[in-house]
């Protein structure tokens, strides 16, 4: 069966490297355990430079890449996703280099103004040496990514992708981000989750597909969610027919939880429009950021392989309007 195909999964998050599973915390920001060496294995003189974004990728596109058996120098490609990009205090930093010149800026500001740094570095000493790009998606950052990988990957541009998202809990990010996201809000969450894709003629044994992807955008204040249900609808509508799945479907559905109104008004639309599907509480586990959304698609694909659902769905939205949708489905789905 001719399709996009999860062949790897990496994960550096709040539970550790590559591990997903156990007790969530009940309280406090969605942290990477401080004793976790992001460092391993990696030449010590190339990392000098690498703020904590990097770090993450580093290392979950280093297992994703080991897990789907890419080789170094194959033309494999990356689509990172960034969810705290340029805040409103890093623009305004950067003000000084436009008005003189480059020698001006702050180098403090280099993690966050050389925005492919994380893509960068991965290309350089994982030597995955295709084309690289990265998105900054807010709160769904992870699955913008993964949505522009597979579409990338269906229109023949590469046959091997990397694709996922990084954050990191920079102080300056949670004094801009925490008070647009009130009381209440899933505590922010950091790290970096990554899956390898691939085209391929023929589906691999216990593989993993991707069925559909979309996205779709509504008008919205910048610094405010949109009411998830009409952007629900239009991706659902859209995912539905690209996959050729029913209206009754059952399986796995990852909706956004960041604030309890968009919590709230998920549940509703989900018992209304998919009474079958069963919800997964992701960004309890892995916090609000837009990485967390590439570890939900890990999350998913692990059930999927396991045997656990048949059919995951990943519907997100961030604040501006824009939402994207991505449906996961197992070989023998069909």
């Amino acid at each position: 069966m001719k399709g996009i195909w999860v062949l790897g999964e990496g994960a550096a998050g709040p539970l550790g490297l590559a591990r997903l599973e156990g007790a969530p915390e009940t309280a406090g920001p969605r942290r990477v355990p401080s004793d976790l060496n992001l460092k391993e294995g990696f030449p010590p003189q190339t990392l000098r430079w690498a703020d904590p974004s990097t770090l993450f990728w580093l290392n979950a596109a280093r297992q994703a890449q080991a897990g789907a058996g890419f080789l170094p120098d194959q033309g494999t490609g990356q689509v990172v996703g960034l969810g705290w990009g340029p805040t409103a205090p890093v623009l305004a930093l950067l003000e000084p280099a436009r008005q003189d010149d480059f020698a001006s800026m702050n180098p403090s500001l280099f993690p966050y103004s050389v925005g492919n740094a994380p893509a960068g570095m991965a290309g350089l000493l994982l030597r995955l040496d295709g084309p690289a790009q990265t998105l900054h998606g807010k709160e769904a950052a992870g699955l913008a990514a993964l949505v522009e990988a597979a579409r990338i990957l269906s229109g023949g541009v590469l046959e091997r992708c990397v694709a996922g998202g990084s954050d990191h809990l920079d102080p300056v990010v949670r004094e801009v981000v925490e008070p647009y996201r009130g009381a209440g809000a899933t505590p922010l969450g950091e790290g970096a989750y990554a899956l390898a894709l691939a085209s391929l003629e023929e589906a691999p044994e216990r593989g993993v597909r991707v069925a559909a992807w979309s996205a779709r955008s509504v008008s919205c204040p910048p610094h405010r969610f949109p009411a998830p249900a009409p952007l629900y609808d239009r991706l659902l509508d859209s995912l539905l027919d690209r996959a050729g799945w029913g209206s009754d479907w059952e399986g796995l559905v990852f909706l956004q939880e960041d604030t309890p109104q968009v919590r709230r008004e998920g549940a509703q639309w989900l018992a209304r429009q998919l009474p079958k599907a069963h919800p997964e509480a992701f960004q309890e586990r892995l916090g609000a950021c837009g990485a967390a959304w590439a570890g939900a698609a890990v999350m998913g694909t692990r059930a999927l392989r396991e045997g656990r659902a048949r059919r995951a769905l990943l519907l997100a939205v961030a604040t501006g309007g824009a939402g994207w949708g991505l449906a996961l489905e197992r070989g023998d789905a069909e």
